[in-house]
């Protein structure tokens, strides 16, 4: 009722616009911008107008920390984190966050003791729940990663991510038949998500069932000009491994370390399907070296090397 009552002295010309309203604006915006850069310049000045205070400066923190982790600055995200943390200690979501950022420097163990604290914070969080599931699953403990999705599926039935995430948890155990269930879901419930539709295809032909004609049904909804676009190309035989690695390139670096990882994981993929073990390994060996501990691609060539290697 205030906001209204001061928007409508505003129009009558009777009051000025006061200085918090402009920053809680700003942070407002901050929170909604998909832009990082933006929203980091709209974050940071309204916290250094001094105008917000408790719960709306701990958000306003929280928002920056989450364009700094956008940018792949996660250092200062934590930073911004820990700052929203100390304003407001009972904010499982900025708790929340900042585990995904240790989750995406690889400190896994640290990332799930702070979902554990916005889980305690919040038990309905299944967010929280996902996310922790994630960290297990890159530490490859697979039982309690699978755990913590079913805990997420059971908050929130028709959660696709959750469904995904526990498929990709089978498929790096190997248990691809296993997987094709929650695959299925996932793409059901969103099927306009190419990673989805490449796990379903992926779980199937290594279960046996190489789908080709339900992949291209599912790749007909979604746009493959655009990454990971040509990786689906590829499986439908309409692309080269050298036309994947091409696509692959970005003018940032990050980007382009994060899709050379999956390039290499998916071009193993296709060649182990097609019973090319050496070249396949190779290909995981390259996403390995890429570093990118955060991408699942990462955690599943890791798998699948170990696979060969029993082999």
């Amino acid at each position: 009722m205030r906001r209204l009552s001061i928007a409508i002295l505003l129009l009558l010309g009777q009051l000025a616009v006061p200085a918090w309203a402009q920053w809680t604006d700003e942070a407002q915006k901050c929170a909604e911008t998909p832009d990082p850069a933006l929203a980091f310049d709209l974050c940071t000045r309204a916290i250094q107008s001094g105008a917000l205070s408790g719960a709306g400066l701990a958000i306003t923190f929280n928002n920056r920390g989450n364009a700094y982790q956008s940018k792949g600055d996660y250092q200062r995200a934590i930073q911004d984190y820990d700052e929203a943390i100390r304003i407001d200690p009972d904010s499982a979501l900025a708790f929340n966050n900042r585990g995904s950022a240790f989750q995406h420097m690889g400190n896994y163990a640290r990332a799930i003791q702070d979902y554990d604290q916005a889980i305690r914070l919040d038990g309905s969080f299944a967010l929280s729940y996902n996310n922790r599931g994630r960290a297990h699953h890159l530490n490859e403990d697979y039982a309690q990663a699978i755990k913590d999705y079913g805990e997420a599926i059971e908050i929130d039935p028709d959660y696709p991510l959750a469904f995904y995430n526990r498929g990709l948890a089978r498929f790096d155990q190997g248990f691809f038949i296993a997987a094709v269930p929650d695959f299925v879901r996932a793409v059901q419930i969103d099927p306009a998500k190419p990673y989805r539709v490449l796990a379903l295809y992926l779980a199937k032909a290594r279960g046996g069932d190489p789908d080709r004609e339900m992949l291209a049904a599912n790749a007909a909804q979604l746009n493959l000009t655009q990454w990971p676009g040509p990786v689906v190309s590829l499986l439908l035989g309409q692309a080269t491994p050298q036309a994947v690695l091409n696509a692959a390139q970005d003018p940032d670096p990050q980007v382009q370390r994060e899709r050379q990882c999956e390039a290499y994981f998916y071009i193993g993929e296709y060649l182990l399907i097609a019973d090319q073990k050496g070249e396949a390994a190779r290909m995981f060996q390259a996403a390995v070296s890429t570093g990118v501990t955060g991408l699942f691609e990462y955690a599943s060539a890791k798998a699948e090397l170990r696979r060969l290697a029993q082999q």
